[in-house]
C-alpha cells in the first residue's frame, strides 16, 4: 500500500473518480484543497482545507503528518515551490499537475526559474493534445483521469423517442457557449428533427467571464420552447442518471483546459461531441469514439448533430465505442496502474503500463 497526497484548488469530479480508484486498489489517499465546495461528494475521502497560498509551516505540517510516497500538486508557482521543498524534505516524490497538453513544451527559462524555487521538474497532465505526432514535452507524463458508471436509475426510452442531448457548463460563463448548441438545434428543429436538450450547470454569477446576457439567453430559450430543460445547481450524485438518460453530451467551450463532462458520460455510452478548443477533445478519436468540432466554423456543430440524429446505426456504434474506451483506456484500473508506475521504488512503484491510444 502506498500513500498519495493531492494538493489542489478544489475537489473536482474528476478527482472524485481518481481518488476512489486508488482507494479501491488498497492505497491511502489524502486531499488538501484551497476551498471546499458544497456540491462535492466526499463519501470516500474528506479533503482538508488549507487555502490557496498556504504558508510553509502549514505544508510542512501536512506532509509530516501524512508522509506521502507521492505528492501531486496543482497551484501557483509559489505553492508548487513550497510543496516541492516540503515533499522532498520528508522523502516524497513530488509531481506538478496541470492541464497543459503534453504537446506544450515548457520554455527553458520558465523551467529553470521553477527549479530554483523548488518546483518539481516533472508534471502529469490528463490532456494529450490534438496532434499525436507533435513534439512532446519531455517533462510531461500523460495520466488521463478515470471514468466509471455510478449507480443510477433511468426509465427505458421506447424506440423512436427524441434524441436527447446534454450540455454541462456554468450557466453564466459565456465561453461555455451553450447558446451555440441552442442555435444549432433550433435550426435542426425547424427541419423536423425531434430533439431534447438538457442544460446542466451552476447558476452562480461570480465565475470568471460571467455574462448576465448569456445566462438570460438560456433562460429565455427554455421558457420559449418545449424541448429545452435547464437544471441548475444539480448535485454531483444526480449526474449518473442524467448521463445515462442522454444519447449525446456536447462540450462547445473554447479556452477549456479539459472539460470532464463528455468524458464522464462515455462510461454510460453517451456520445461525446467536443469542441477542438477543449482539452478533452484529445481523448477521443474523431468519427469513432465521438466527434471533434471546431465550433468557430459556421454549421460545424449543426452538422455533427445532424449525423447523429439522422443515423441511428451510427449512434449505436459510437455509443458502444465510447463505452469501450471508458472501460479500457479510461478505466479506474488503468489509472491506478499509471499512478503506481510513478511511485518511488521503495513504495512498490515502477509497474509498467500498456501502451494505449491515450498514453502515446
Amino acid at each position: 500500500m502506498a500513500t498519495f497526497l493531492f494538493v489542489v484548488p478544489r475537489f473536482h469530479t474528476n478527482l472524485f473518480f481518481a481518488t476512489r480508484a486508488l482507494i479501491a486498489a488498497g492505497h491511502r489517499v489524502e486531499v488538501a484543497v484551497a476551498k471546499i465546495a458544497g456540491t462535492e461528494d466526499h463519501s470516500h475521502v474528506t479533503p482538508v482545507e488549507i487555502g490557496a497560498e498556504p504558508a510553509r509551516v502549514v505544508l510542512n505540517d501536512l506532509v509530516r503528518r501524512i508522509r506521502p510516497d507521492l505528492m501531486i500538486v496543482r497551484g501557483s508557482d509559489r505553492l508548487l515551490g513550497r510543496a516541492g521543498i516540503a515533499g522532498r524534505r520528508y522523502g516524497a516524490r513530488v509531481l506538478t499537475y496541470n492541464l497543459r497538453p503534453t504537446t506544450r513544451v515548457t520554455p527553458p527559462g520558465r523551467r529553470l526559474r521553477g527549479l530554483l524555487m523548488g518546483r518539481p521538474w516533472k508534471r502529469i497532465t490528463p490532456v494529450p493534445g490534438l496532434d499525436a505526432s507533435a513534439r512532446q514535452d519531455p517533462a510531461a507524463i500523460l495520466v488521463p483521469f478515470p471514468v466509471a458508471a455510478m449507480p443510477h436509475t433511468v426509465s427505458l426510452q421506447p424506440p423512436g423517442d427524441p434524441v436527447r442531448i446534454l450540455c454541462v457548463g456554468k450557466l453564466a460563463q459565456r465561453r461555455k457557449n451553450q447558446h451555440l448548441v441552442i442555435d444549432a438545434l433550433r435550426r435542426l428543429a425547424r427541419f423536423g428533427r425531434d430533439v431534447r436538450l438538457t442544460i446542466v450547470g451552476s447558476s452562480g454569477r461570480s465565475v470568471s467571464g460571467a455574462d448576465e446576457g448569456h445566462y438570460d439567453y438560456q433562460m429565455d430559450a427554455a421558457r420559449d420552447t418545449d424541448w429545452i430543460d435547464i437544471r441548475a445547481d444539480l448535485p454531483f450524485a444526480e449526474m449518473a442518471s442524467v448521463y445515462a438518460a442522454h444519447d449525446i453530451c456536447v462540450l462547445p467551450s473554447v479556452g477549456e483546459p479539459l472539460g470532464a463532462a463528455p468524458i464522464e458520460g462515455m462510461a454510460y455510452g453517451t456520445i461525446p461531441v467536443i469542441s477542438t478548443g477543449a482539452g478533452a477533445a484529445g481523448l477521443i478519436v474523431d468519427g469513432e469514439t465521438g466527434f471533434r468540432v471546431d465550433v468557430t466554423e459556421p454549421g460545424a456543430l449543426e452538422q455533427a448533430f445532424r449525423r447523429l440524429i439522422d443515423e441511428p446505426d451510427l449512434r449505436a456504434r459510437m455509443s458502444e465505442a465510447a463505452r469501450r474506451v471508458a472501460a479500457t483506456e479510461l478505466s479506474p484500473e488503468t489509472y491506478v496502474a499509471r499512478m503506481e508506475a510513478l511511485l518511488p521504488r521503495r513504495a512498490g512503484g515502477g509497474r509498467a503500463v500498456p501502451r494505449t491510444e491515450t498514453n502515446r
